[in-house]
């Protein structure tokens, strides 16, 4: 089973996360295009794709019937107008996530407002998927890709190799995709103008700022071993599988002196850095 998340952009591009369930990310791309994305579904073969963006204007107006929905359960999305209201550089992110679910349609994967899921094409948004998967929103004053890297992990996902926001939520659109197959689907909305698929059959009356919830002993169990160069499992809160802390170290000092940055998380985890960054 796999599932690919789409987070659109159009000045930075898009950028791609394929997981399948092991839910370790073997396949991201960053600053994609369309040719792209349309390589990656003829080789990698999701079973479903997941877009965080609207697939269509809504029918009339400034906003959508689903972010009307999701802002009676307190998840708050930018609205999609009409047509006539969208002709703004601001909306330049929807039209170029148009032209992704356009594109997938003619690569085998329709859009996709109702059953059946598979092999179709869905709208999601990371902020709503977030929130669904942890029970509340998050707590006030933490920061949102720290809080939706909490979220993956709960859910069993690596993390280490997503080095910014926007693959962050590739891997929550990817990590919606694997629930919505495996049947844990709302979706909010008029099809007529596209629809957010949560992944949950009850959403709840509405979310509030909070902790993350275990709900009822379901969370995670393991993670991911973090050095980035094994798939073994360790208990969930632990990070990494005996000695392999030095591993990621290593890892880590040799992409400082590639000159491809990990400057941050070196000192994020409290480790030196090399003797010639200092």
């Amino acid at each position: 089973m796999r599932a690919l998340g789409i987070d659109v952009g159009v000045g930075k591009g898009l950028d791609l996360v394929l997981l399948d369930e092991r839910r370790v990310p073997f396949v991201i791309a960053a600053r994609a295009g369309l040719g792209d994305v349309e390589r990656l579904v003829r080789e990698g073969k999701p079973d479903i794709v997941a877009i965080d963006s609207p697939p269509r204007w809504a029918l009339e107006g400034k906003s959508r019937a689903t972010e009307n929905e999701l802002a009676r359960l307190n998840i708050h999305a930018f609205r999609t107008p009409s047509k006539a209201h969208g002709e703004g550089r601001a909306f330049d992110w929807m039209r170029r996530g148009m032209e992704v679910f356009e594109l997938l349609g003619r690569s085998g994967y329709p859009l996709a407002t109702a059953r059946p899921w598979k092999a179709h094409a869905i709208e999601v948004f990371p902020h709503a998927s977030s929130a669904v998967f942890a029970g509340c929103l998050p707590p006030k004053g933490m920061r949102k890709r720290a809080w939706r890297e909490q979220v993956l992990r709960m859910e069993g996902v690596r993390t280490e190799e997503l080095t910014t926001l926007d693959q962050v939520d590739a891997a929550l659109a990817a990590v919606t995709g694997l629930a919505v197959l495996q049947g844990k689907v709302s979706a909010l909305g008029d099809p007529g103008e596209g629809v957010i698929v949560i992944p949950t059959n009850a959403p709840a009356s509405t979310y509030r700022p909070g902790t993350l919830a275990d709900r009822g002993g379901t969370a995670a169990l393991f993670a991911w071993c973090a050095c980035g160069t094994c798939d073994q499992q360790v208990p969930a809160g632990s990070q990494f599988v005996r000695g392999h802390d030095a591993k990621r170290k290593s890892l880590l000092w040799q992409q400082v002196r590639s000159g491809q940055g990990a400057i941050e998380e070196l000192r994020r985890r409290g480790w030196e850095t090399p003797p010639e960054t200092t």
